[in-house]
Formats: C-alpha cells, structure tokens, sequence
C-alpha cells in the first residue's frame, strides 16, 4: 500500500513537472500587483471555499485579550478592514431558493439550538490525568532534495500536542532518547510494538507516534520574484502505538489540501512548504487525540520499598498528594481484580510520586496503579 500511495504522488509531481506550470491552475499569473504583493507577503492568509481572506488586528476585549477578525484580501487592499463573518460569507455563497441568510438569522439558528448538555460527548475518563506520549523523528523518504522534515514534523507535532491536547504529556525527546540508550533500544526497534512495552515499563510511556514523510514538494510561477505564488503538497504517513498492550492501534496517511498552501512573495516556496506541513500536521493531530483520549490512564509502580511504593507518574501527569488509587497485576491493564490499594503522599522529581499502602500488599515491579472510579 505504501508504494501505491508514494507511486501516486510521485506520477502527478512528475506529471507536473513535464507538462509545465503553465497547464497547472497554480501556474497562472498572480492576481496582485507588485505593490499589493508587497503588502500581502508578511500576513496570514485564509483560504476558505475558494475565496482569499486576511486575519488583522481588532484592538482588545475588556480582559486586555488581543481580538482578531477577518477581511477579504480585496477588501484588505481596498483599505476597508470592516469585520467579516465568515459563517454569514460561506452561507451567502451557498446556492439556496434565492433567499441569503442575514448573519441575524444565523445567531438566531444557533440560539434554536439544543443546549449543551443534550448533545452528546465522549466521557474521558479522568481527563486531568495526562497520558504520556513518545513522538519519534519521522523518517525522510525523499532522497532528492537537501532538505529534511523528518526533525521538524516530530518538532510542530509535539508543540500542537501541547497546546491543544489537553489529556497527553508530550515526552521529552532527550529523556526518551537516554532511555532507550540504556535498554538497548534503536528507533528502528520501536517499530516493532512488542519492544515498545519497555518504553511503558520504564517511563510509563502510552502512546508512541511515528511515521514517514514524503515531501514537502514546492511549485511556483510569476514573471517577477516580487509576484511570486507558490503551493505545496507533503504526504506524512504515521503510526500510533499502544505501549502498553505493544500494538499498533492506528496507521494512516494524510495529505495536505494543496490550494490553501498557497503563499505569496519571495520566499514563498519555502513558506508553502511549511504551510503544507502545518495543515497536515492539523489532520494527524485530530486523528491522533481521537486514540490518546480512548486511553485510559494508568501509572506503573517503579519500586517497592516495604510500606512504600514509587511510581513512574507525579506532577507533571497531573498526580496531586492525597490521590487514591488501586493497584493491579502487571498484566492486568483493563483493570478487572484489585490487589489493593496506595495513596499518594509525596511528588518529587520531574514526574514521580511516592504512595503508601493502605490496603493489600505484595505488589511489584510494574504492578498497575489506576484511580479508583
């Protein structure tokens, strides 16, 4: 399947390349001057269903917050900045009875909404306890160009984890590393999931991403470099790992959507490029926190010292002293006979706790340690 998909992108690229930019719709002659190219060239633009839109500055909000709103390019170079729905643009560009609804009917639609409550959302089981998550450099496929974006994927990856998914810690790179140097481990051994499960042991590691990218590719075309359009299309191939049971539970490919790569100016191959590479890594990321939030949480027991019990989990994971958890057999991840019970007293470390045993005994290296329901 892999060489169908990379055999695929391959024939239109080369298809691309033969025929010439002049045949392909991203090959025309930009639509802007030099002079609005000039002003368009350091802004984030939006493409949305096909029309061009600039994000500005609106001032602040009463909390001192910076607010933004939209503008259509043309209207942007016209020098008018008046806020735009995007909801109330989109529904006056859908064909409809000849009526367009006014942004008015389209509040009042959401406000005849069910409320929140009604509809339904996915439990998480103890959402304030965060998974920890390995993401792995994603190997370069592309053998001609200088260019690598194995590093930089893993990079902006493991940044987005961070600010948008809430239930996963992000590993740090070095430590996983280091750890994998002491047990023996290459990279190339994680692909194996069975050798994942040290990974688990060790760390407390749930969920490993890694994978393939093929790409970024950059077309361009302008009679000037000031008037410069280019666009960019990569393939990233990605697998997630469950540590813990050493299976993959997860294998796609993404491909970004190449019209709203679309950068304009001097250097807009290479922000195309890294456009193309932020909006795939938008798609692995919804794919990817879909898996991390079925997960459920569980520490591992590090070391048991009479009375005392370590765990590989504390503050960072969101542990608070004080917690009670039940510990289980090694083996037993779903968590189905208790062998008895800890409570946390002490966090130390970057992320390690200590607990006392309050009911039970006998536990071990690895034992399962989960929060009581």
């Amino acid at each position: 399947m892999r060489v169908m998909t990379r055999g695929g992108l391959l024939l239109v690229l080369f298809l691309a390349s033969a025929m010439g930019c002049s045949f392909l719709p991203w090959g025309k002659r930009s639509p802007y001057s030099g002079e609005e190219l000039a002003k368009l060239v350091d802004k984030d633009i939006y493409v949305i269903d096909g029309e061009k839109y600039i994000k500005v500055h609106a001032g602040k909000d009463e909390r001192g917050n910076t607010k933004f709103r939209y503008v259509k390019v043309e209207k942007y170079l016209a020098g008018e900045v008046e806020p735009l729905s995007l909801e109330a643009e989109r529904v006056k560009r859908t064909p409809g009875k000849g009526v367009q609804k006014t942004e008015e009917q389209l509040i009042k639609k959401k406000e005849q909404r069910p409320p929140s409550s009604v509809v339904k959302k996915r439990h998480i089981k103890f959402p304030y306890l965060k998974r920890k998550v390995a993401i792995l450099k994603f190997e370069d496929l592309t053998q001609f160009t200088y260019e690598r974006f194995g590093e930089i994927i893993a990079q902006r990856l493991a940044k987005k984890m961070e600010e948008k998914v809430f239930t996963s810690l992000v590993m740090d790179r070095e430590t996983v590393k280091h750890t994998c140097e002491e047990l023996g481990l290459t990279v190339e051994d994680l692909k194996d999931p069975s050798k994942a499960k040290l990974l688990n042991e060790t760390l407390g590691i749930q969920g490993i991403i890694m994978g393939a990218v093929y790409g970024p590719f950059a077309t361009s075309s302008a009679p000037t470099p000031r008037e410069k359009s280019s666009m960019a299309i990569v393939q990233i191939e990605v697998e997630f790992i469950d540590a813990a049971r050493g299976c993959i539970v997860k294998k796609f490919a993404i491909t970004n959507p190449l019209a709203e790569s679309e950068q304009l100016g001097v250097l807009s191959e290479e922000k195309a490029r890294y456009r193309a590479v932020d909006l795939a890594i938008d798609q692995i990321l919804a794919q990817v926190a879909e898996e991390i939030n079925r997960m459920e949480w569980f520490a591992r027991i590090a070391l048991v010292e009479g009375e005392k019990v370590y765990l590989n989990a504390g503050h960072q994971t969101g542990l608070k002293e004080g917690d009670l958890l039940e510990v289980y057999p090694a083996g037993d991840l779903i968590g189905t006979k208790p062998i008895g019970k800890i409570k946390v007293f002490e966090l130390f470390g970057i992320d390690a706790s200590v607990a006392k045993v309050i009911e039970g005994g006998g536990f071990q290296i690895n034992d399962v340690a989960k929060p009581i329901s």
